[in-house]
């Protein structure tokens, strides 16, 4: 899988190992799926750490700063969200708590993306289909290590 991610986005397999490990440890950590979070990773920022949108989101994950600096208060304030490992965390933290909120991880992903009020939920598909992308390289990956 790692392979795959920096071939497929132009990153280094050092770094992207290290993606996949924190993904991985914070999933388990929030009770979100990994290979969500992964793709959550590949729609935002394409797996770019220093990613910026016009709006202010930041990272890997792409956090917006603004709407949770309680949750980076945890990890050293605003200025740690370019950290990959913080932003990480810190992106599947709010997954969870849009699951909570919504009980749908499709809704969640909509929140997460700030369009919860679009009726195609595009993102979401996005999301989907690169998780689904993933768990086919990880079925792959299984049957050729047995």
């Amino acid at each position: 899988m790692t392979e795959f991610i920096a071939k497929r986005y132009r990153v280094s397999e050092q770094a992207v190992a290290g993606f996949v490990s924190t993904a991985y440890r914070a999933g388990d950590q929030y009770a979100v799926d990994p290979l969500l979070i992964l793709a959550v990773m590949a729609v935002e920022s394409r797996y770019n750490p220093v990613a910026e949108s016009q709006v202010g989101a930041k990272g890997l994950m792409q956090v917006m700063p603004k709407f949770h600096l309680d949750k980076l208060s945890d990890h050293g304030g605003e200025h740690a969200v370019l950290e990959p490992e913080v932003n990480i965390v810190v992106g599947a933290r709010i997954l969870r708590e849009y699951m909570r909120r919504f009980g749908d991880t499709e809704a969640a992903l909509q929140r997460y993306a700030g369009a919860y009020d679009e009726p195609t939920a595009q993102y979401a598909a996005k999301v989907f289909a690169e998780r689904a992308r993933l768990e086919g390289l990880r079925q792959k990956a299984k049957k050729q290590s047995v």
